[in-house]
């Protein structure tokens, strides 16, 4: 056993990875940035060293007391014998919704159907300093959502966030393996 697997066993804080079959583990995590002129990124970001044989994948959930982490990245740290990763620390709950069309008895029924009740995410809202960082931005889009890829999301979906209703017009599926980095506009549809 390695020292810093020691170290997190004895030392470490309580985790437990959100899987079908949630598992329990150890992890030392801290904040990634000491920014002071961004508070978001600040309380936002955070990383971490965890046990290498729970297997922690990028866009897995991990729960540490009370709050929430959508991990961004894994690698292996060659230098502890364990996992390193990048985490932004959860602070949007959203409806993941589909419009959906079906026939009951000859008549075409169309409806919004929650396809997940409870996405734990990390979100930003589109500010003017936001926009100059991130020329990619569509002149449309309100809040910029980091989900798990995992969820399937495509373009015109639905996302309900504090009882508002948003559309994904744009979703970055590249720069992180297991995380979407979805735009979502005002969603006026019925």
């Amino acid at each position: 056993m390695s020292y810093a697997a020691k170290f997190l066993k004895s030392k470490g804080q309580d985790c437990i990875i959100n899987r079908a079959t949630p598992v329990n583990t150890k992890v030392s995590i801290k904040r990634s940035t000491n920014a002071s002129r961004d508070l978001g990124a600040r309380e936002g970001y955070w990383q971490g060293l965890i046990l290498a044989d729970v297997n922690l994948q990028s866009g897995e959930v991990i729960t540490i007391g009370d709050d929430k982490y959508l991990v961004q990245t894994v690698t292996f740290d060659y230098a502890s014998g364990e996992c390193a990763f990048f985490a932004a620390k959860c602070n949007a709950v959203l409806q993941h919704k589909r419009y959906e069309e079906d026939t009951k008895n000859g008549n075409i029924i169309r409806e919004w159907d929650t396809l997940n009740s409870d996405v734990y995410s990390y979100g930003e809202i589109v500010t003017y300093r936001l926009r100059q960082e991130d020329p990619g931005l569509l002149d449309s889009t309100k809040y910029v959502f980091q989900v798990p890829k995992s969820l399937g999301v495509k373009l015109l979906d639905r996302f309900v966030f504090n009882d508002e209703n948003y559309q994904v017009v744009s979703i970055d599926d590249i720069g992180l393996s297991g995380v979407a980095r979805v735009q979502a506009t005002a969603d006026t549809r019925p």
